[in-house]
C-alpha cells in the first residue's frame, strides 16, 4: 500500500522483495438451495497453521442458494504454506474439517 501511495504523490516507492509463498483462496459455497442449519468445525478451520483468513458471509438459519455466482458463496478462506504439497494438504484438511448443514425447503424461493 504504501508503494502505491508513494507512487500516486510522484515519490519513488520502496520496494522489499519477498520470497514468494504458496498462496491459494479456497471458496465455500453450497450445492443446493436451503436453510443453512449448521456449521461445524470453525474453531479447527481457525486454528489450522496454514490458515491466514477465515470469512464466512452465511449465519446459522438464513437461505442460501446454490454457488452458481460470486455472490452466492458461503465464505472463503486465505490458505499459506511453505511448499505447494503443504498448501494442498491444508486445504484438503479445511474441506474436511469445515461443514455446512443445510435443511432442505420446499420452496423455490424463502417468503419474506
Amino acid at each position: 500500500m504504501a508503494a502505491t501511495m508513494a507512487t500516486a504523490v510522484g515519490e519513488e516507492p520502496v520496494l522489499a522483495p519477498r520470497e514468494p509463498m504458496p498462496t491459494m483462496v479456497q471458496v465455500f459455497g453450497a450445492d443446493r438451495a436451503g436453510r443453512l442449519a449448521e456449521v461445524s468445525g470453525l474453531d479447527e478451520v481457525r486454528a489450522h497453521p496454514a490458515v491466514v483468513d477465515l470469512r464466512l458471509f452465511a449465519e446459522e438459519g438464513t437461505f442460501v442458494r446454490p454457488y452458481e455466482q460470486a455472490g452466492y458463496k458461503l465464505g472463503y478462506a486465505v490458505l499459506q504454506a511453505s511448499t505447494m504439497d503443504e498448501l494442498r494438504d491444508s486445504a484438503e484438511a479445511v474441506r474436511g474439517a469445515l461443514k455446512f448443514r443445510l435443511d432442505d425447503v420446499a420452496q423455490a424461493v424463502p417468503r419474506p
